[in-house]
Order: structure tokens, then C-alpha cells, then sequence
């Protein structure tokens, strides 16, 4: 497990730099990353990067009051307020087909990259060759992302048969959260949402048994993810999926797409695709 009150900084951002503690991650960062999972937030002042103020490898130490990065930063969380993902409600799948189709025609004229691509067509079946899809990253995570929608489709019926295999997903893409990760992530939280935390715990299993393929990070996301927690942002645009594509979508759209380079375009292609399988699944005029 390691020291939990002894770490060191593993990655700087201009917004926000990770900490490890053993096997735990912790991100601090300005408000406008958001709350989230891992993440503590401060006020921090306009036109300041963490870059310039956090190296790699700083030593961190924690107690119960205070975090010291290094020896000039200190953050005192004593009065901190925490955050909690929000809890499963039950949704009109009529609803959920209508916030699709609209966040559908979004997709379409902003042309988000990473598996943001798929947003464009939601509901569209996946060829498991890819022959459709122009971006390399995609067609070769066509085969497995089309096994997962068709497993949760059945799981979400009552199939007991296991999720497919996963390792194409694992790992897959560039960046600090690779795309397949921020997919699976946004399949679990979203399962959890929607009240479907039994498949997604199935689905978990295989999930976090192959996240020693990915980066520290990215596994402690996972994670979270299995447990229903992500983003506050991926939460906001679900919710005004599920109430049918409301006024607040496209500014929820815009705080996906500052979620780094299309973390938040591939949680939310993850997030769809689990929203599809309940719409398949349950059927529409029924609710989950």
C-alpha cells in the first residue's frame, strides 16, 4: 500500500499536477477543472500555471489538516467541503432518445476527435471491422467496442453470460488518460447513473483485472469509474441528456471539451454508448 502520508508530485499541468501516495492519486487544481473522484480544489489566482510553480518528483506530505508540496506550497483542507457523484434516477428512455438525438446533431457540427466521433451517431450500429470509421484509433477499437455495446444490451436484459474481452480497450490512445480507458469510464459511471450498478459491477470486474495495462493514473480513474464516480462534468451532460437534450447541453459540450486533449469527448462517447444499451435494452415508452 506505501506511505499514505508521504508522496510525490507525478505530473504538471498549466490547470492542475497529480500527487501519488502508494497506490492512491490525487489531483489539485483550479476550480475550472471541475470536482471530481480525485480531485482537490483551490482558488487559484488568473493567469497562473501550476507548471511554474510544481516540479516532477517534489516531495508531498499530508496530514490531517494540510498538504505541503514541497517546501513552499501549502493547501489547508481542514474546512474543505467533499463532493459525491451524484445518485441514480430514474429516467424516461424517451428522454434519453431525444437528449441522443440532440447531442447527435451537436457532435456533428463540432466534430469533437478521439472516440468523439462516435457522438455523431449514437444510436448507429458499430461495424466490428471499422471499415467506416477514417480514424486509425477507432477502427481498431471497433471490434471490442461493438462486442460491449452488444454485451450490455444483454446484460442490461438479464444475460448472464460474461462482458468480452476488453484488452483492445485497455491502455488505448495517447495521453495521460488513454481514449479505451475514458470509454470505460464513462460506460461504468454511466451504468451507475442510470441504476444499472449491477452490470456495471460485472462489467468492472474485467475492467480493473486489465487496468495493470494502463498508467497509474488512468487505473485510479477506472477505479472511481467502477464505483460510479467521475467527473461532475460527464454528470452534467448526462443529466441534460436524460432530460431529453435540455438548454443546458451546449454548455455542458463546452466544459467536455476543456476536459484535456478528448478525455471528456471519449467519456462522453462512453457514456452514450451505455445510455444506447438501456434505450435497446428497456425499450422505448418505458422507463428505467
Amino acid at each position: 500500500m506505501g506511505d499514505r502520508r508521504r508522496g510525490y508530485v507525478i505530473a504538471v499541468f498549466r490547470r492542475s499536477f497529480y500527487a501519488r501516495f502508494g497506490d492512491a492519486v490525487i489531483c489539485l487544481g483550479s476550480r475550472g477543472i471541475g470536482q471530481g473522484p480525485l480531485n482537490a480544489l483551490c482558488w487559484m489566482p488568473s493567469g497562473l500555471s501550476w507548471s511554474d510553480r510544481v516540479a516532477n518528483g517534489a516531495p508531498v506530505t499530508r496530514d490531517d489538516a494540510t498538504l505541503l508540496v514541497g517546501a513552499r506550497l501549502r493547501f489547508d483542507y481542514a474546512e474543505a467541503l467533499s463532493w459525491q457523484a451524484p445518485v441514480a434516477v430514474a429516467v424516461s428512455v424517451p428522454s434519453i432518445h431525444a437528449g441522443l438525438a440532440r447531442l447527435a446533431a451537436a457532435a456533428r457540427r463540432r466534430m469533437p476527435g478521439g472516440f468523439g466521433a462516435l457522438l455523431a451517431a449514437p444510436l448507429a450500429p458499430i461495424a466490428s471491422d471499422g471499415e467506416e470509421m477514417p480514424d486509425p484509433l477507432l477502427r481498431s477499437a471497433a471490434a471490442a467496442i461493438a462486442a460491449l455495446r452488444d454485451w450490455l444490451t444483454a446484460a442490461l436484459s438479464g444475460s448472464p453470460r460474461p462482458p468480452p474481452a476488453l484488452a483492445a480497450l485497455i491502455g488505448l490512445g495517447p495521453g495521460l488518460t488513454p481514449s479505451g480507458d475514458d470509454f470505460l469510464c464513462g460506460v461504468m459511471a454511466t451504468l451507475h447513473y442510470l441504476g444499472g450498478s449491477a452490470v456495471a459491477r460485472r462489467l468492472a470486474e474485467g475492467v480493473l483485472a486489465a487496468a495493470a495495462e494502463t498508467n497509474l493514473i488512468s487505473a485510479a480513474y477506472l477505479r472511481c469509474a467502477a464505483e460510479g464516480e467521475t467527473s461532475e462534468v460527464l454528470f452534467n451532460a448526462l443529466s441534460s441528456i436524460a432530460a431529453g437534450g435540455d438548454g443546458r447541453l451546449e454548455a455542458c459540450l463546452d466544459a467536455v471539451h476543456s476536459v484535456g486533449h478528448t478525455s471528456g469527448w471519449d467519456m462522453l462517447a462512453g457514456a452514450a454508448a451505455a445510455c444506447t444499451a438501456v434505450c435497446a435494452a428497456v425499450g422505448v415508452g418505458e422507463a428505467t
